[in-house]
């Protein structure tokens, strides 16, 4: 069977998400608190709604949990909440906060079978391994965010991930968020990141170049100069 497309929708905008859905190349698609603000979106459920309606059931959406600082049990509620909303959809983001990082881990432990789980707010190994060990379906690797920590980088943390991963044969995929330039898309595949979430605007601008264009344009009217003389069918 085929694996699912490493390409993840990230964006909460609509128009778009059809677009790009509509192509056949997204195999999944990532909201979080600052990507429904940007597109005015207040009312979680109703949006979800509005996304299955366009991918139909079984295609994964991470729906985050919106504010780290709640309890426990507040999070594992919400949790269940959304997976019977959204039983085949669903993918629920857990945020791994450093400052209370054992939270964070409980509520992946105590969820494991019941959801499926993208443990996010990932910067450092540490945070993505502990993630994989409480059997997270999905960690995510903030790539733009963890370079700019300072710390190891974001192409050396995806590798220790990566071979933790291997020695220890845990079934986590890893995904990439966080992407500031297409570069970093190539880097991540390069690397053998599972996933790379990526928004519609960084989608076209790495399927586009200008040489392109103008070699598609040389063809056509190649096509065209001749047209009353080409036989197609």
């Amino acid at each position: 069977m085929r694996k699912e497309s490493g390409i993840f929708f990230d964006s909460a905008n609509l128009i778009d998400f059809k677009k790009w859905f509509d192509t056949g190349i997204l195999g999944g698609a990532t909201t979080n608190p600052v990507i429904l603000q940007k597109d005015g979106v207040f009312n979680i459920p109703e949006h979800i709604e509005k996304m299955v309606e366009i991918c139909g059931n079984g295609f994964p959406i991470s729906i985050e949990v919106p504010d780290s600082n709640m309890n426990k049990e507040e999070m594992v509620t919400l949790a269940l909440v959304y997976t019977k909303m959204f039983p085949t959809n669903a993918v629920i983001k857990i945020p791994m906060d450093p400052r209370d990082m054992p939270k964070a881990l409980g509520v992946m432990t105590k969820l494991k079978g019941l959801v499926k789980i993208n443990a996010t707010l990932g910067l450092t190994a540490g945070q993505l391994i502990g993630a994989m060990e409480t059997g997270a379906e999905y960690v995510s690797l903030f790539w733009g965010r963890c370079d700019e920590a300072g710390r190891d980088g974001a192409a050396s943390t995806l590798k220790t991930v990566m071979k933790y991963r291997e020695t220890h044969n845990l079934d986590s995929k890893i995904i990439i968020g966080s992407i500031r330039k297409v570069e970093q898309i190539d880097e991540a595949f390069v690397l053998g990141a599972d996933i790379v979430t990526i928004p519609p605007k960084l989608i076209e601008e790495w399927m586009f170049t200008q040489r392109c264009v103008e070699t598609a344009d040389q063809f056509n009217q190649a096509y065209r100069d001749v047209q009353d003389k080409v036989t197609l069918i």
